[in-house]
């Protein structure tokens, strides 16, 4: 095999030169430019239209992909913002609405502290007057039995008395009456 090869190379050097070799011949040269030529002015004339409008819409859907999905971008930013907005509110109402619950409900409070302190007063208040009307009702219940025993001494004690005594004590009695009046 190694001999083939030599034997080629060989073979090759001494029929041509290196430049004829890269070089095809006129004939060949002619026939491959007017080949060319007139494959180019088909492609020229009517598959490159073609091509060029295939590309120009290929472009232009793809230009509108990009122009829809910059809309659908800045609607959604938009709505995104929206929603910000309204979670923000929200979380301001709810913070409004917790202050004005816990305004009312501090109110409620001392509402309802004002009214116990105030029936504790009248409770007080009544359970004082009530005391001091028993206190004057076994005041005067003790005045009356006072009043009675010191009758009934006094019976005893002007029973065991002589009239003349007991003249005395009403005429002295009687003085002291009169000059209290």
């Amino acid at each position: 095999v190694n001999i083939n090869i030599i034997n080629l190379f060989e073979e090759t050097e001494e029929s041509s030169s290196g430049l004829e070799l890269l070089l095809p011949a006129t004939s060949e040269l002619v026939a491959g430019i007017f080949a060319f030529s007139i494959v180019f002015f088909f492609v020229w004339k009517w598959a490159l239209p073609i091509l060029s409008e295939t590309l120009d819409q290929r472009a232009n859907a793809i230009e509108g992909q990009i122009s829809e999905a910059k809309n659908t971008k800045w609607e959604a930013d938009k709505t995104k913002q929206k929603y910000d907005n309204l979670v923000s509110n929200a979380d301001d109402q709810v913070k409004k609405i917790l202050d004005e619950g816990k305004a009312t409900a501090e109110k409620l409070k001392e509402g309802i502290l004002d009214e116990a302190r105030k029936e504790a007063s009248d409770i007080v208040s009544k359970a004082r007057s009530d005391s001091e009307a028993e206190k004057e009702r076994i005041s005067s219940e003790i005045k009356s039995e006072v009043a009675d025993l010191s009758l009934a001494i006094s019976e005893k004690v002007v029973s065991s008395m002589s009239k003349k005594d007991q003249k005395k004590l009403i005429n002295e009695f009687i003085k002291d009456m009169e000059s209290s009046d």
